[in-house]
């Protein structure tokens, strides 16, 4: 069995507890306008044009973004950090794109690194079949599950898929089981609002498995990707959240009793 990824990054910090191992995966369902990570779009590998200054010369590389490889080869390349994980009680990550897209492919790395007593973390979008994601999830010791608007029509005008299957699976009895963190983007002109907050902050009231809200702030750190993979760049000119209003949606969360962490 093989399947598809764009990195494996050792060293994170923000995608789970501890020294983490960060597997990303490609392919995704969703299309979201401010994606820090459009080349996991699509599958299969891209190839771009890489432009290069040496001097007065340009020089165009070729670069493949993706490669082909085996959960066998995903537990090798993490277990080069395992010394890492135990001291700081970290693990690995699945995250993309979304890891769901290779259900199968996830399901065998999961079991892989289980036997081998890692700790395991998937980040999802959560639009998924049920059955899927309850499978997804059943060996997974954390769920990060993005969450990112509370009204259904612009949900799908934004990001290109409907709120209700992510609700219904944020709200599973199969996700009630494990230990969750809910992550919410701040985007200005989408969701950057008070009453968007305070309804999303309903959404999560009752799920006692809840361990923080992740605020993330928007950034556009990522737009120059879109420029080497030739797509539009839907955010151009949208500025940062400030302070002030990051600081406004903290107090929205946590005045509805939830822990609350910016940037993840």
């Amino acid at each position: 069995m093989k399947g598809f990824v764009f990195d494996i990054r050792h060293y994170s910090v923000h995608d789970g507890p501890g020294i983490r191992t960060a597997v990303f995966l490609k392919g995704c369902p969703l299309r979201c306008r401010w994606c820090h990570n459009p080349e996991s779009h699509e599958m299969m590998p891209v190839e771009i044009i890489k432009e290069r200054r040496i001097g007065d010369r340009l020089l165009k590389i070729p670069e493949t973004i993706g490669r082909e490889i085996s959960p066998k080869d995903v537990l090798e390349e993490v277990l080069k950090s395992r010394m890492f994980f135990e001291e700081s009680n970290g693990g690995v990550t699945f995250t993309g794109g979304e890891p769901l897209m290779q259900s199968k492919f996830l399901l065998e790395c999961i079991r892989l690194l289980k036997d081998n007593s890692i700790h395991i973390a998937i980040d999802t979008c959560g639009y998924a079949q049920p059955e899927l994601f309850a499978e997804a999830i059943t060996d997974a010791n954390l769920v990060l599950f993005d969450l990112k608007h509370s009204d259904s029509v612009l949900h799908q005008e934004f990001i290109g898929g409907a709120l209700e299957p992510i609700l219904r699976n944020l709200q599973s009895e199969a996700l009630s089981k494990k230990l969750l963190i809910v992550r919410i983007p701040l985007i200005p002109g989408f969701n950057n609002s008070l009453d968007v907050f305070g309804e999303m902050a309903l959404i999560l009231k009752g799920l006692k498995n809840l361990k923080q809200v992740d605020l993330l702030p928007y950034h556009y750190i990522a737009s120059h990707k879109y420029t080497r993979l030739g797509m539009d760049y839907k955010m151009e000119g949208v500025k940062e959240p400030t302070e002030k209003e990051v600081k406004k949606a903290v107090s929205i969360f946590t005045e509805m009793g939830f822990k609350v962490s910016i940037g993840g």
